[in-house]
Order: C-alpha cells, then sequence, then structure tokens
C-alpha cells in the first residue's frame, strides 16, 4: 500500500496552497527539520527542510511536499517523455468542475479531457501543472449505468 508521494518543491507556501485547494485536504506543517540526521539522510551538509502533508478528506495516500533549503540548485524538467520522470494521479468526483475551480486559479488543463481504454475504461482523465511543473493526472472514475427496473 502506498503511504505518501513526495514532491520536491521551490516555494511551500505555493505548492501547499496548490495542494491543500487541489485535494482539499487538511495540512500537516510546514515543518522545518535540521541537524545531523537530517544532513545524513539527505546527503547535503547544513541542509534545512522545510516538509508539509496534505491529507484528502477520505484519508487514503497522503502528499509530502518538501523544500530543500540549501540543496542542489539543479531543476529537473518532469517531463513525462523524460526517463525518471514520475506523475501523481489523483481520483476527483467532478473533473469539469474541478477543471473550472483550477482555471479560476489560473491553473490550466494541458489537453481537453479524454476517455480512457482498458485497464481504465470510462475513465475521464487530463494532466494540470503543479506550481513547479509537476504533471498531476485528474481520473474522473465512469458512472455506473443506472439499475434497470
Amino acid at each position: 500500500m502506498i503511504h505518501h508521494v513526495g514532491i520536491t518543491v521551490r516555494d511551500m507556501t505555493r505548492s501547499l496552497e496548490f495542494y491543500a485547494d487541489l485535494l482539499r485536504g487538511t495540512v500537516d506543517g510546514p515543518y522545518e527539520r535540521r541537524g545531523p540526521r537530517i544532513d545524513e539522510v539527505t546527503g547535503y551538509p547544513g541542509i534545512v527542510v522545510r516538509q508539509a502533508f496534505v491529507t484528502p478528506p477520505d484519508g487514503t495516500a497522503v502528499v509530502e511536499l518538501l523544500q530543500y533549503d540549501g540543496g542542489s540548485g539543479v531543476v529537473i524538467d518532469p517531463d513525462n517523455g523524460h526517463a525518471g520522470a514520475a506523475h501523481v494521479a489523483l481520483t476527483v468526483a467532478d473533473l469539469d468542475a474541478l477543471l473550472a475551480r483550477l482555471a479560476a486559479r489560473g491553473v490550466g488543463a494541458l489537453s481537453a479531457p479524454i476517455t480512457l481504454s482498458a485497464p481504465l475504461a470510462g475513465y475521464r482523465a487530463v494532466y494540470v501543472l503543479d506550481p513547479d511543473r509537476v504533471r498531476v493526472e485528474l481520473l474522473e472514475p465512469p458512472t455506473a449505468a443506472p439499475a434497470s427496473a
């Protein structure tokens, strides 16, 4: 079972607002982590790690946000076509309503939603970009057909 997905961010405040709104989740943090054990686990002597968690209302997998102050200055290109890139996929109840809410905040979809085939047959899906250009896949499950009488 997946406990959490960790995403390294440049600006904790901006990213925390994005994910808290997207997930309609509860926020835990941010916390500031530093000291010898943090230096050791990260491999960056003198690092300061700002850490926060966003938990969706259903309490499933958590999104962990990490801002490394004093870490590498390298910014990766998280484009899906690059080996090693990852994305977060979130199930949403009403994709059109969420896209409208995100658009009002200036966040656009990378395309129009598509309907997927097997193994996710009937799901509607689209990507948006978080503040650091990490791709976030939004998945709306197919609606159940009404039971016949």
